[in-house]
This record gives structure tokens, C-alpha cells and sequence, in this order.
């Protein structure tokens, strides 16, 4: 259980360490929502045929201004902005696993061997490895060859700890996370606890980097639309995972639905929770267990961001 003497309380004037969004994240709009200008274009440009990933590594002047916005100098970044191909969802190692791995052990009430462990095991597992290098390597021109895991690494951590039977994810971009819980699952199932994932993204190109997978329903709409039915048709949701479009209704209207179908032990997970502060208004006023983790990026000149957790609090708590 949520260790008790541990536990922050969530507060919407308290953020973590002020930052900037890594930019327009795969979205989820529905109803009267903006809609990202960024979407739009993709969507004009796959009607046309035309596919924006080729031109990642050209989007010089975004990339510019990616650096100056995190406070950066751009002679200190012109291999980015020349060459990399990621002008938003930027990914790098981060230097405080440990921290990372205090986090998961907060979440999930797991000693903190065992969250080191878990927090450490996709850096020596060669067939994550594999597969990764593999999705990759038709696609240098918009991709790294190894796009580190960051903080996500803690999404793959709490779902090996609480061998969930059911996932859901809003957001996918490239897929780097969705390949990260797949591979959790598959290990949880050598162990005994099989599970599955259900992602949302609007973009029909999201995902590329796992493809297909027998433990993958990949939902090619808007949560806004798709994520209540599939939560009334399951038995409980185990962990929820939001990395979507940063907008504050939008995420937390998804939390809230999440939170409805959200098992006894279940976990929610904000990514770049300190752009909205949705998951912590939201525990806030559910009185749930909250948590927060700051990565602290490696070689980057991104700030870090925020991983957010809540849960509901155990029984007398």
C-alpha cells in the first residue's frame, strides 16, 4: 500500500520546479477543445499524402526556438538544431534515477531495492534493446537510433510492480512509452500476471515504433470519444498513463473518467504534469495520495518535467 508517513498532499499553487511543455504532444481534442495548430497542419499534410516526420531534422527555425523558449544558447545547441530530429517530445537520459526510483517506491509501496531494480531493469534487457534499434533503423531520418527512456522509465517500474491487467494510455506519438509498458507486460507475464494496453492517439501514424503486438489494442480516435466506453467494458483499470495534449480540461477530463473505472489499487500517472497541475487539482479534491517526480535531464538544454501519481488512499487513511 501507499506508505502512509510518505505521503505529500497535492496542491495547485505548488508546482514542482517551474519549466516549459516539450511542445506539442500527440493529441487529444474532442468537442469545442483548440485544437493544436501543429495538428491541424499533420492532418492537411497525411490528406495530401505527404508524411511531416520526413522533415523533423529541417525544422530549424522550431528547433531555434525550442532553444531560446528553455532559456538555452543557440551556439551552445547548433548540432541540435541542425541535425536532431526531435523538434518537440524532446527525449534524453536523466541523471536522478534514484530519485526516480524513491518516486516508484512511493507510488507503488515497494521497498526501494525493489524500485531500483525495476527502475534499472530496461537498460540491460537486450531485447527491448533489439526491438528499439530494429523500429528505428528504416527511419534515421526522423528518428534517434536509441531514443532514451527518461522518466518514462518509471511508467515501465510502477507497471511491473503492480502487474496490472489492464493499461490505458492517451497520448502515443512515436510509441517509445507504448513499447516500454508492452515489454513490462510481457515480463509481468513470464511471471505469471498477464495484462494488456490500450493506447489513444488521433495521429493514424502514431505508434510506429512497436508496429503490432498481441498484447496492444491500438485506438486510432479521440479519448474524448473512446475512453468511457472502453473503461465501461473492462472490470477495473490497473494504471492509467496521460500524455496527451497539454490542455487542462482536456486531461482532466480524462483523469476523472479514469478515475471513475480506477481498481482499489489502481494508479494514475500524469506525464508533464507540471504543465496543467490537472492530476493534482484532481487528487486535491478526491482527497487521493499524490506524488511527484522532476527529472533532471542529461546533456539537454530542456529544464526536465514533471511525473505526477495519485491514487486512492488506503482504508483509515
Amino acid at each position: 500500500m501507499w506508505p502512509t508517513t510518505s505521503v505529500r498532499e497535492p496542491s495547485a499553487t505548488r508546482a514542482a520546479k517551474a519549466c516549459t511543455d516539450r511542445g506539442p504532444m500527440s493529441g487529444q481534442p474532442g468537442g469545442s477543445e483548440r485544437v493544436p495548430w501543429q495538428a491541424n497542419a499533420r492532418a492537411v499534410a497525411q490528406r495530401l499524402g505527404a508524411d511531416p516526420r520526413y522533415v523533423r531534422r529541417l525544422r530549424w527555425l522550431h528547433k531555434a526556438d525550442a532553444v531560446r523558449r528553455n532559456g538555452g544558447r543557440l551556439r551552445d545547441h547548433l548540432g541540435f538544431v541542425v541535425w536532431d530530429p526531435e523538434p518537440d517530445n524532446f527525449t534524453f537520459d536523466i541523471a536522478n534515477l534514484d530519485d526516480l526510483a524513491a518516486w516508484v517506491a512511493e507510488v507503488t509501496g515497494c521497498p526501494s531495492d525493489v524500485a531500483r531494480g525495476r527502475v534499472g531493469e530496461p537498460a540491460s534487457d537486450p531485447e527491448l534493446r533489439d526491438r528499439l534499434r530494429q523500429a528505428t533503423g528504416a527511419h534515421r531520418l526522423w528518428t534517434k537510433a536509441e531514443p532514451p527512456f527518461g522518466k518514462r522509465l518509471g511508467w515501465y517500474a510502477v507497471a511491473r510492480t503492480l502487474t496490472p491487467r489492464l493499461i490505458v494510455e492517451t497520448g502515443v506519438h512515436d510509441g517509445l512509452g507504448s513499447l516500454l509498458l508492452l515489454r513490462a507486460l510481457e515480463r509481468n507475464a513470464a511471471d505469471g500476471a498477464p495484462g494488456r494496453l490500450v493506447s489513444f492517439d488521433v495521429n493514424p501514424a502514431a505508434g510506429w515504433l512497436v508496429g503490432s503486438h498481441p498484447c496492444w489494442e491500438m485506438r486510432i480516435e479521440s479519448s474524448a470519444v473512446g475512453l468511457a466506453g472502453v473503461l465501461r467494458a473492462e472490470p477495473g483499470l490497473d494504471l492509467y498513463v496521460y500524455d496527451g495534449w497539454h490542455d487542462r480540461d482536456a486531461e482532466r477530463r480524462d483523469l476523472e473518467v479514469a478515475l471513475d473505472h480506477l481498481a482499489p489499487t489502481g494508479v494514475l500517472i500524469s506525464d508533464d504534469a507540471q504543465t496543467t497541475h490537472a492530476l493534482a487539482e484532481l487528487a486535491a479534491d478526491r482527497s487521493l495520495c499524490y506524488a511527484e517526480f522532476h527529472e533532471v535531464p542529461v546533456n539537454h538544454f530542456h529544464p526536465g518535467a514533471t511525473l505526477g501519481a495519485a491514487r486512492r488512499r488506503p482504508a483509515g487513511v
